[in-house]
């Protein structure tokens, strides 16, 4: 006959994860994707060639090494270097434009 303690520890190791399982487990939504797609390749027929495909889309979403993300990414890193550029040249019209501004002012003040 098992004590009470002894038949609560073994239902908890059963039933509940570790917290290092479960913390990966909602850190790394690759991982669900993944059996979903193992999942479904057991099942036979057109349909599942057709979810397979849309997790895998998700998958190439989730995916930070993946060639789309790395496109994007590209892109971004692109777009982010033209607008500091048109900033800094901004910057310089702005010093330009306030010499002028304190020049008339001092002739105004005088």
């Amino acid at each position: 006959m098992k004590k009470f303690k002894e038949f609560r520890d073994e239902c908890i190791i059963l039933e509940h994860p570790n917290l290092k399982a479960r913390i990966i487990a909602k850190i790394n939504p690759m991982d669900k994707i993944r059996d979903k797609i193992d999942d479904l390749k057991k099942l036979p027929g057109k349909i599942k060639d057709t979810a397979i495909d849309n997790l895998q889309k998700q998958l190439d979403r989730v995916n930070p090494m993946s060639p789309i993300n790395k496109k994007i990414t590209m892109m971004r890193k692109d777009k982010l270097r033209n607008l500091r550029d048109k900033k800094g040249e901004l910057k310089d019209k702005i010093k330009t434009i306030d010499t002028k501004i304190d020049s008339i002012k001092a002739k105004v003040d005088k």
